[in-house]
């Protein structure tokens, strides 16, 4: 009552009734832990063994593990059972859980988003006016850099995070861009680089520069496919360019997406089969 019910009056508590022995439990829990993270404070997770408190499980009708309960200003108001998707469960939890404000950086991308590539250049400027070190508003101002046709000057940048970050994500992120961008250059004409692939399908060198294009114009799925397929038929080609591609194009979709994890074991089983 105090830590669940009591609580959720403050804020929404998802509850995760499991048990040991259960096996989706266990994969389920560190989904949940990694979402109570990222809400920060907005939502609180509290779990419940249902070996150890079979009585509470009773009483609130749960049947089948996992099983998960949210509660919201003292009242049951979502729940579900079973190992659902990430993205479900995060559906669920927008429906009762307030957003987070949103923060310079998400400004500037969302102004990059919309076109404004001025609006979004100035926030990063302020941003790391404030704090010079901050590697994600470096690459993202690479990023705008790239955008407004500055080439060498994403390039440079991309050079010098690599050289300081080379892991962080904003520098991997960046470093797919200029790749994909160098591609789209040599061949900046969708429409008839679409009508150069239909009338020579095997040429995968046209191939993988329409995947390009694809990718970038959110066509997630056609691009991956090509590239899959890429690597089925001829691995060596261009040192490997179909897997480094899909390596690259990772860094640009959200890792929730289901499509990531799918094209990931289709991948696996194309370079282990």
């Amino acid at each position: 009552m105090t830590d669940v019910v009591e609580a959720s009056a403050q804020q929404p508590v998802l509850v995760d009734f499991w048990a040991p022995w259960c096996a989706p439990c266990r994969q389920l829990m560190p989904v949940l832990e990694r979402i109570a993270q990222e809400y920060a404070g907005r939502l609180k997770l509290a779990k419940v063994n249902t070996d150890e408190e079979p009585a509470l499980a009773q009483q609130l009708g749960v049947r089948s593990l996992p099983t998960v309960v949210l509660f919201k200003d003292r009242a049951v108001v979502e729940h579900f059972v079973g190992l659902v998707p990430e993205s479900q469960i995060r559906e669920l939890l927008s429906r009762h859980v307030t957003s987070a404000p949103e923060s310079p950086l998400e400004r500037a991308r969302a102004l990059k988003g919309v076109g404004d590539l001025a609006g979004a250049r100035a926030a990063l400027e302020q941003m790391l006016a404030t704090n010079a070190d901050d590697v994600d508003a470096q690459a993202a101002l690479a990023e705008v850099r790239l955008l407004k046709g500055d080439v060498d000057g994403a390039r440079a940048d991309l050079e010098r995070l690599q050289g300081s970050n080379s892991t962080h994500a904003g520098t991997k992120r960046l470093a797919a861009l200029v790749a994909f961008n160098e591609v789209v250059a040599a061949y900046p004409d969708a429409k008839a680089l679409k009508d150069r692939v239909s009338e020579d399908p095997d040429n995968l060198e046209l191939r993988h520069a329409l995947a390009v294009h694809q990718l970038l114009a959110g066509e997630h799925e056609a691009a991956f496919s090509t590239w899959l397929d890429m690597l089925r038929r001829d691995r060596s080609f261009k040192d490997d360019l179909a897997r480094r591609s899909l390596v690259l194009a990772f860094e640009l979709i959200d890792s929730a997406d289901p499509i990531v994890a799918s094209t990931r074991r289709e991948m696996a089983k194309a370079l282990f089969a």
